[in-house]
């Protein structure tokens, strides 16, 4: 993914949901006057709406996704030497308006198969332009997944649920907390998984040693004997 990232010409669209967790219609709607890179953050403040294939500003989901999102080191690092005026789009077709859906689509079958994400779609023998991309392909993940993989690194980076709350845009706590919990099972399971590794190892191990200090343990010896000396 971080490959994919760096190396693929649509890598920066990957790095901003992969960087801040956004919605994608959050991140389709940024302009460069939501960065701030004095305090390192992005103001969300406009979403995209897609009426057929027509990109259209659009009202953001809830009042909560108005908010402040960190701009992480390595995606500002991207973002510096691509800046542009403050009412331009950071996605954008030629003539500067956002993409479009099909665009958008095209962009992230793309970086889905750069990073071994997509399936083969099945094609009927009629099938109208067959070798186009949308057509053979479908992605394995959507963009709402690089959200839910946000929300998990803030959890395992200890980020109070509140403050993680505020940072995704959550318009209850409850949901937050939801996400939370689930990820504390998941933990736990894991956990559990690992020291039934670790106690199975522990008893092979053990099992391996006793077996091999039986074979070589010498059997006990009256040395009163007169042919005892002899072993």
């Amino acid at each position: 993914m971080l490959v994919t990232i760096k190396r693929h010409p649509d890598g920066l669209l990957l790095a901003v949901l992969y960087y801040c967790g956004l919605r994608r219609g959050e991140a389709l709607g940024l302009r460069w006057e939501d960065f701030d890179f004095e305090n390192d953050t992005i103001h969300i403040q406009r979403d995209i709406d897609f009426v057929g294939s027509t990109a259209h500003d659009g009202d953001l989901k809830t009042a909560a996704a108005d908010r402040f999102v960190p701009i992480p080191a390595a995606l500002k690092e991207m973002l510096m030497p691509v800046r542009s005026m403050l009412n331009v789009y950071l996605f954008h077709q030629a003539d500067g308006r956002p993409l479009s859906q099909s665009t958008f689509k095209r962009k992230w079958l793309s970086l889905m198969q750069d990073c071994y994400c997509v399936q083969d779609r099945e094609i009927e023998e009629n099938t109208d332009r067959p070798t186009d991309i949308l057509k053979r392909l479908k992605p394995t993940l959507t963009p709402h997944y690089f959200r839910h993989n946000y929300i998990t690194m803030l959890y395992e980076g200890g980020v109070d649920p509140l403050v993680a709350m505020k940072i995704v845009g959550h318009t209850d706590y409850q949901t937050t907390a939801n996400i939370y919990t689930h990820l504390s099972e998941e933990t736990m399971r894991r956990a559990s998984v690992n020291l039934d590794d670790v106690f199975q190892k522990k008893a092979t191990k053990e099992t391996a040693k006793s077996s091999a200090n039986a074979k070589s343990r010498k059997p006990m010896i009256d040395t009163s004997l007169p042919w005892a000396n002899r072993f």
